[in-house]
């Protein structure tokens, strides 16, 4: 049975075909054997090897020059990931010239730095897909900057808050995200060429070779081997999880509010979109289960990374074939999510009026701080904090607001009327500093999104 990303029926719900692409058999074995090309070229113009060999390795080393049937009966003979695929090169090269090819490294390094590569234009792709949801994060912050929403902690009710702040909250961790992918590139986008214990023992002039192969194929030079030091690759898939669990958040909290029982947000809906085989009334929140399942399968492959970081002596294969899990596998689910909630932000229904309406569902218990503060400023804190927690546990139990409860109370009546309680019950009074920091995240994540 396929993957799930390789089904023609369900895979664009776990990948996209852009990173399916980039992670194909015929794409990998391309960046290998440019890999092998750019380090022919750098070592013909250092001498290391005849010019003349290294342009016509570099000409020859296109997948149209390889017969993959015989790479892969080769891989079945060999047990080798790469040797098979070289001697398809090698012989495709005229007057012996391909001998030439992969002098002084090893398969790892190349493996190593085709990983790179996929894992580079894996960042791009992420990368732009999640700048346009943050984009989509601040006009959504803006439109909805003054509307007022239940605050919730611990699954309750608890304080007014408005849908722009919630939404600029989650625009500043896109935001973190996009600056940690930029912090990372010069750590994780890194070239390998050290040969067989990382000494660079038989290849001349290796490290000017290494810093001129880093360049030509636009990656950072490496100080050190990093053939058992996988650090880098922890990062980039740890990276790729987190984001998707960002992502996997802003679903789930959209798909609990578009509970029945909520009805603050919703998905779209299109004419022909079906939400039951059985019950044809249900419209159901599908993108957001899908992503929030997408970030659940991430963190499997962030754990995989960890281990693979557990290596002996000077290379060892146990570790870096496990990369080719957990890159790919990390790739498909977090391109697909970040895709899947530009489309879900796109079309995002948010029903203000319920949420006003949702605000008074327990009458005034949301403003049970603001009249602590208030009366406090005439009884002290303390006993304000007493005084109203004794009004609303009581208005809990008879159905009623804890105004009814408190105007009874003689300490409050004799310096409180009615009207100036229930003033004090204004959603609109008890926004804080939420509006200004709504302003200030939205102007500047704007302002980051241009140098990101």
């Amino acid at each position: 049975m396929p993957h799930i990303v390789d089904s023609q029926f369900y895979g664009d719900g776990f990948s996209t075909p852009e990173i399916r692409a980039v992670f194909s058999d015929e794409t990998r074995y391309q960046r290998w054997l440019d890999v092998e090309a750019a380090l022919a070229l750098v070592q013909g113009e250092l001498g290391v090897i005849p010019a003349e060999a290294a342009r016509e390795i570099a000409f020859k080393a296109r997948l149209e020059n390889v017969n993959l049937e015989r790479v892969k009966e080769g891989i079945k003979r060999t047990h080798h990931s790469l040797v098979p695929l070289l001697r398809e090169v090698q012989q495709a090269c005229r007057d012996g010239l391909g001998e030439f090819i992969h002098f002084g490294a090893t398969t790892q390094d190349i493996e190593d730095t085709g990983a790179v590569l996929e894992m580079r234009d894996s960042f791009d792709i992420v990368h732009r897909d999640l700048k346009a949801v943050a984009q989509g994060l601040a006009d959504l912050a803006e439109r909805h900057r003054t509307t007022l929403m239940a605050g919730r902690t611990h699954g309750q009710q608890a304080l007014v808050t408005t849908f722009g702040y919630r939404l600029a909250i989650w625009l500043r961790e896109v935001i973190r995200h996009l600056k940690r992918m930029h912090q990372a590139r010069e750590r994780i986008f890194v070239v390998s060429l050290f040969g067989g214990v990382g000494t660079m023992s038989v290849l001349p002039k290796g490290m000017e070779t290494m810093k001129a192969l880093a360049e030509r194929l636009g990656l950072m030079p490496a100080e050190v081997s990093w053939h058992t030091a996988r650090d880098s690759v922890a990062e980039f898939v740890s990276l790729m999880a987190m984001i998707a669990c960002t992502l996997g958040k802003i679903s789930n909290e959209i798909y609990v509010l578009a509970k029945t029982e909520f009805g603050e947000l919703a998905e779209s809906h299109t004419p022909g979109k079906l939400g039951s085989s059985t019950m044809p009334h249900k419209r159901n929140p599908e993108v957001c289960e899908q992503v929030a399942m997408l970030a659940r399968l991430t963190k499997y492959q962030a754990a995989m990374a960890m281990e693979s970081m557990v290596v002996e002596h000077d290379r060892d294969g146990r570790s870096w074939r496990m990369d080719w899990v957990s890159v790919p596998e990390v790739s498909f689910y977090t391109a697909a999510a970040v895709h899947l909630t530009g489309k879900l932000l796109d079309g995002l229904v948010v029903r203000t009026q319920k949420m006003s309406e949702n605000l008074r569902l327990q009458k005034d218990f949301l403003f049970s701080e603001a009249l602590m503060i208030e009366l406090g400023k005439v009884m002290g804190k303390q006993t304000a904090h007493h005084v109203v927690y004794e009004a609303a546990m009581e208005a809990h139990d008879q159905g009623c607001s804890i105004v009814d409860r408190l105007i009874e109370n003689p300490e409050v009546r004799g310096r409180f009327d009615r009207t100036k309680l229930e003033t004090i019950t204004d959603p609109s009074r008890h926004l804080g500093e939420a509006l200004t920091m709504t302003d200030e995240a939205v102007a500047l994540s704007r302002k980051e999104l241009e140098e990101l």
